[in-house]
C-alpha cells in the first residue's frame, strides 16, 4: 500500500498546481515591484516616453511581470508606470498612470506592443504615445468619490474564459481591464468605484469560467446623522466582446441586500424623514427585482418631494429626479 502513496500525493500536488493556474496565473507568475524611482532596470521603459517628464512630475516604475497576455506562445512583459508628484514619491500623489506590454527582443530592447495612459488628473500638458482611457460611471451612480488612489497594482487572471490571461488594473478608486480580443490589446472595462466600506473583486458567480465584475460604491447622504454613506454595488458580466452592467441579476434575487438595506437605515429615517438618495436606489432595487408597484412608490416620490439643493461634488437633487423620471418611463412602457 506504502508504495502508492508517493505517486498518488506526486500526482494530488501536480493537480493542485495545474488547477490554482486554471483560475489565476497571478499568483504563479513572478512580479518585479521597484523601490525606488532611480532604479536603472525601471528607467529602461522611460523610452517610451517622447522626453522627460513635465516639471514638477517624474516617470516612476513600479511593477513589471513576465506573462503570456496573448495568442502568441511567448511571454509579454506589462510593466505599470506613473508620473509622480516630486513632494513625496511614495505618497500616492501621482497625476497619471501607465501600462506598457512590450516583447523583449534578443538584443535587450523591448519592442511595444500596447501603450495605455490613465486618469489625466494634472493640469500639465502630457504628449505621450499612450492610448487614453476613459473612466465611465454606471448609470444612476451620482457621488464618484476622489482619484487616484494609493499604489497601482496589476493582476493576471483568464477573465473572459478564453484561455488567454488579462490585466486587472487596481488604480485605486477605478478598475480597468485590458484584454486581447481579436487580435489586439483592447480595455474592455473601466469604472469608477467609491470603496469606502468594500473592494471591487472578480468572481465566477456561476461558475462557468467567465468572470463576473463587481464594482463597490458609497452614495452619500447629506446632513443625516448615523446614515453617512449607502452601500451599493454595481454587477458586470462578459457578453463575448466588453463587460456590460447587470444589476438584475445582483439585485433581483439577493434578499440579503434588500433586507439589510431596509432594517440599516428605515429607523432613521423613521426619525428624521424621507430623503431623496435613499428612496431612490430603494425605488431603484425594487425595479431591478420587477417589483413595478414598488418602485414606483419611492421613484415618484423622489420626484414630487426631491429638495431643489446641491450634494457635494456637483451632484444636484435633479439628477435623482431626472434618474426616477427616466425609471417610471420605462415602468410605463412595459404595462402597455
Amino acid at each position: 500500500m506504502a508504495k502508492y502513496i508517493q505517486p498518488l500525493l506526486f500526482g494530488l500536488s501536480i493537480w493542485l498546481i495545474l488547477n490554482s493556474w486554471t483560475v489565476s496565473a497571478d499568483t504563479a507568475t513572478p512580479k518585479h515591484y521597484y523601490d525606488f524611482p532611480s532604479d536603472p532596470e525601471g528607467q529602461r521603459y522611460h523610452r517610451f516616453f517622447p522626453g522627460p517628464a513635465p516639471e514638477g512630475l517624474f516617470y516612476d516604475t513600479r511593477q513589471k511581470v513576465i506573462a503570456n497576455i496573448d495568442d502568441t506562445p511567448e511571454k509579454e512583459t506589462i510593466v505599470s508606470i506613473v508620473a509622480d508628484s516630486g513632494h513625496d514619491a511614495f505618497a500616492g500623489n501621482w497625476s497619471h498612470a501607465f501600462l506598457l506590454i512590450l516583447d523583449e527582443t534578443e538584443t535587450n530592447v523591448p519592442k511595444k506592443k500596447a501603450f495605455f495612459r490613465f486618469l489625466d488628473s494634472a493640469t500639465s500638458d502630457l504628449d505621450t504615445p499612450a492610448k487614453a482611457v476613459e473612466f465611465q460611471k454606471p448609470p444612476f451612480v451620482f457621488n464618484l468619490g476622489s482619484y487616484p488612489g494609493h499604489g497601482i497594482p496589476f493582476k493576471l487572471v483568464d477573465l473572459t474564459g478564453d484561455g488567454i490571461l488579462d490585466v486587472w488594473f487596481d488604480l485605486g478608486e477605478a478598475i480597468a481591464v485590458i484584454s486581447f480580443q481579436n487580435g489586439e490589446f483592447k480595455v474592455v472595462f473601466s469604472y469608477y468605484m467609491n470603496p469606502r466600506h468594500q473592494s471591487s473583486e472578480y468572481v465566477d458567480l456561476d461558475n462557468d469560467g467567465i468572470y463576473e465584475i463587481k464594482i463597490p460604491y458609497s452614495i452619500y447622504m447629506v446632513d443625516l446623522p448615523g446614515v453617512r454613506y449607502l452601500r451599493w454595488i454595481s454587477l458586470y458580466k462578459w457578453d463575448g466582446n466588453t463587460y456590460v452592467l447587470n444589476n438584475e441579476r445582483f439585485y433581483a434575487e439577493n434578499d440579503e441586500f434588500l433586507i439589510a438595506l431596509l432594517g440599516q437605515y428605515n429607523d432613521l429615517l423613521v426619525r428624521y424623514g424621507r430623503y431623496e438618495p435613499y428612496s431612490f436606489y430603494l425605488g431603484l432595487v425594487f425595479y431591478y427585482r420587477g417589483n413595478a408597484a414598488m418602485a414606483r412608490k419611492h421613484l415618484q416620490w423622489v420626484v414630487e418631494h426631491a429638495e431643489k439643493r446641491d450634494y457635494p461634488q456637483t451632484v444636484k437633487a435633479e439628477d435623482y429626479i431626472q434618474a426616477a423620471e427616466f425609471l417610471l418611463k420605462k415602468l410605463a412602457k412595459s404595462r402597455r
